[in-house]
């Protein structure tokens, strides 16, 4: 049975990473661009872990793990070659009820941390359950050539069109319609051309988008 996909509000959360190598930094850096406040514990750190902690984008405990530092934390993640390290990470967490991940070490985890594909709004996590990470990646890739970085931009004009025509269209069937075909709209444009931008054309309703050639 695999794991239920939920998506979490980390902004100004804390969130506990213990470990400081490539692994531990790539999961601090998705962790960050997600808004959560976090606490690196770990003997040594990679370069660019000590370079965050130094502008203040983490906070950095240089020492080994202790149950302490599960401290008004929503969710830990560890990193370590070191089993019994992680298995103290998973036990001390899972007795406080907080979400717990130890990279390669699925028993471990009540939770998995996803392969992440983000676009603006639109975010894509993919996992195999712990099964084969390699595959995540690989789906990861494929996803990020199917929804390139324009899409960020198509999803926040298309969201700023949604809120005028939930105001502005009152019959729940037309409103589905005309927010069905501002979405195929989109897509056709895009699909038509790699260089585009979005622009309102002279005299157009709130439920109107014109997506043309640059």
């Amino acid at each position: 049975m695999g794991f239920f996909p939920l998506f979490m509000d980390l902004s100004g959360k804390e969130a506990l990473m213990v470990g400081g190598g490539p692994a531990a930094e790539r999961k601090v850096k998705t962790l960050l661009e997600f808004g959560a406040s976090v606490r690196l514990v770990s003997p040594q750190a990679t370069p660019e872990l000590l370079r965050l902690a130094a502008v203040g984008a983490l906070q950095y405990r240089k020492r080994e793990y202790g149950r302490g530092d599960l401290e008004s934390v929503s969710l830990a993640v560890a990193a370590v070659r070191n089993r019994e390290v992680g298995r103290a990470v998973y036990r001390d967490a899972a007795a406080r009820s907080v979400p717990v991940n130890v990279v390669d070490m699925p028993e471990f985890c009540t939770f998995f941390f996803p392969a992440v594909v983000k676009r603006g709004d639109l975010v894509i996590g993919v996992t195999t359950s712990g099964s084969y990470p390699a595959f995540s990646r690989y789906a990861r890739e494929k996803l990020e050539a199917l929804f390139p970085e324009c899409c960020g931009e198509m999803l926040r004009v298309l969201k700023e069109d949604r809120r005028k025509v939930r105001r502005e269209i009152k019959d729940p069937a037309l409103r589905k319609k005309v927010l069905e075909e501002l979405l195929e709209m989109a897509v056709r444009a895009e699909s038509e051309s790699e260089s585009l931008t979005v622009c309102r054309g002279p005299g157009e309703g709130a439920a109107h988008a014109a997506f043309r050639r640059r």
